[in-house]
């Protein structure tokens, strides 16, 4: 049974749609992306369980006015996201060389 359900936000959806062109048109590695994606839902499936398991990460709350946490996916990329009650708002879905401190 799932404790959390999933919402994501505009800028989650773009930061996907992005990421899948980027690999598909620029890097011409379908099979890269279908491993990617793969990967990023067994991490969706996992923060229905266990969203509020890493810490809340302050200074990322600081630049998103909420209490944002955050999961590594992949080598280097990152997924931002705040609990509220008993649903995961998804914020972003992107390479950690971009997160701005």
């Amino acid at each position: 049974m799932e404790k959390y359900s999933l919402y994501f936000c505009a800028t989650a959806y773009a930061d996907m749609d992005e990421l899948e062109q980027f690999v598909l048109e620029e890097c011409s590695a379908p099979l890269t992306a279908y491993r990617l994606f793969e990967n990023l839902g067994k991490h969706w499936e996992w923060l229905k369980q266990f969203a509020e398991l890493p810490a809340i990460d302050a200074e990322l709350s600081i630049q998103y006015g909420r209490l944002i946490r955050s999961i590594r996916f992949g080598k280097k990329m990152v997924i931002i996201y705040s609990v509220e009650g008993n649903v995961v708002y998804i914020h972003r879905v992107m390479p950690q060389s971009m997160i701005n401190f």
